[in-house]
């Protein structure tokens, strides 16, 4: 299973979808600092093969209730993605997401830390009068969300909104809530929001992957062009599942004129670079990025593919 890009795959979305008509209730699409994306993206999303996407994040509630709520019943009609953290009723919220694979039952969560605080205060209001539309890093409600899914599937997998934007160092937050997700028996952690990679680590049987970065964007920042894919196995043996070949592979987010085009680093060129909108006076930037790569993962238990 690859948690990012092929088969068993995942993503986390910022922005909600819409469809793009101007007809009552439907909200036209928009971008930063209030995020709303096309209807077309879902299936833009199924054909590049991803089958596991996440919602909850700092931007859930950018449109308000009424426009998340949308984004939830848009995903619920596709039959062959699994999608989690946005809900349209309190019965939705408390339905576990399962899908199963080669004979192994998957459960997917996902929450965020809260959302922006630039957040209208009226959609900061009907969150708090409706927290069951968003999944939210809520004690309580994590703990009896992993023991439903404990009863219907084999493996646990979190995806987390959480942790400080453009900073590859782990928050307290992260520290605490991945002990807390290990505590109760998550297998697998994949984070995000930092918008740069994070270590990944191993907390009793938990893996932790605290933030793979970006996968397409058009940021600004050096560090914010380097991002990662974890390949791993999940290999059932009688009533045990381990999990097997973790392989952190490095990519690339290449932009020019607006134009990306994700790369492996292994396939990365000097002359790639110097054609990138923001690595073109970077001359020895492939270097220092497999450099900080082995420093920020860190961890020998994970074969890195650069």
């Amino acid at each position: 299973m690859l948690l990012q890009n092929l088969d068993g795959t995942y993503i986390k979305k910022q922005g909600r979808k819409s469809r793009e008509s101007k007809e009552e209730g439907h909200i036209e699409k928009s971008r930063y600092p209030n995020f709303n994306s096309p209807e077309a993206l879902i299936e833009d999303l199924k054909d590049t093969g991803f089958n596991m996407v996440s919602g909850a994040t700092n931007h859930s509630m950018d449109l308000g209730k009424d426009a998340l709520i949308s984004s939830a019943q848009l995903w619920k009609k596709q039959s062959n993605i699994l999608f989690s953290g946005l809900y349209d009723s309190q019965e939705d919220c408390q339905t576990i997401r399962v899908i199963e694979k080669n004979g192994i039952r998957f459960s997917f969560l996902s929450y965020t830390f809260g959302v922006n605080e630039a957040t209208k205060r009226q959609y900061r209001n009907q969150l708090q009068i409706y927290p069951y539309i968003l999944g939210q890093l809520d004690k309580e409600q994590i703990k009896e969300d992993v023991e439903k899914a404990k009863e219907q599937s084999d493996v646990i997998i979190v995806a987390c909104h959480w942790g400080k934007e453009d900073v590859s160092q782990i928050s307290d937050l992260q520290k605490e809530y991945a002990q807390y997700f290990a505590d109760l028996g998550v297998d697998v952690v994949i984070g995000n929001h930092p918008h740069q990679i994070q270590p990944i680590e191993k907390i009793n049987n938990t893996l932790v992957i605290y933030s793979l970065g970006n996968f397409l964007s058009t940021m600004k920042g050096v560090y914010n062009q380097l991002e990662g894919m974890i390949s791993l196995d999940f290999v059932k043996k009688a009533n045990n599942i381990s999990i097997e070949n973790i392989t952190y592979i490095p990519l690339i987010n290449h932009y020019n004129d607006d134009v990306v085009t994700i790369y492996p680093l292994q396939d990365y060129t000097q002359e790639l670079a110097s054609q990138h909108t923001i690595l073109k006076n970077q001359p020895n930037i492939i270097e220092e990025f497999k450099t900080y790569i082995q420093e920020t993962i860190n961890n020998k238990d994970i074969k890195i593919k650069m």
